[in-house]
């Protein structure tokens, strides 16, 4: 079976929903356990070039959003979903709407399903507090340094090709 994305999805007792906000336990964790997220869509099934088995919801975890543009994002996406009852928050959303936060954008595995926990919605009137709660961490300076290495290996290698 191809790679089926999902906008809507009911996984344990809760309905993920695209452009919706979420906060759960992880225990595959790099940096953060408990993600506040913003969800894009559920991905499954077979990778058609590599043939893995894709079992992954991907979102834009908060704690990778520079917190000068947390709550600027969080007020004008609530606005969106004012707007629009039911918004799609899609990785083309991201690119041409609030491409400051493409960085943010991380996969969660669901299986075995003890990989996520404690799962919930969080409710509309409480979005802008839940995220601002998050601002005791903010990983978005290792996404930057990271970028930054990686664009100086490149250009070391092409420096060391020229001589």
């Amino acid at each position: 079976m191809p790679i089926v994305r999902k906008y809507k999805k009911k996984f344990k007792g809760v309905n993920l929903q695209s452009g919706r906000f979420y906060s759960f336990k992880y225990n595959a964790w790099i940096n953060d356990p408990e993600p506040t997220v913003i969800f894009m869509y559920w991905l499954e099934g077979l990778h058609p070039n590599t043939g893995h088995q894709w079992k992954i919801i991907q979102a834009i975890n908060f704690t990778y959003v520079p917190r000068t543009v947390r709550k600027q994002f969080v007020r004008e996406w609530k606005i969106q979903m004012e707007r629009t009852n039911n918004p799609k928050f899609t990785w083309q959303t991201v690119k041409s709407k609030y491409p400051q936060i493409q960085h943010a954008v991380r996969r969660y595995l669901y299986k075995p399903n003890y990989r996520i926990t404690k799962l919930r919605e969080i409710p509309f009137d409480q979005i802008e507090k839940v995220v601002v709660s998050t601002w005791h961490k903010d990983f978005s300076k290792k996404i930057k340094s990271s970028l930054l290495n990686k664009f100086r290996r490149i250009m070391r290698k092409r420096g060391l090709k020229r001589k």
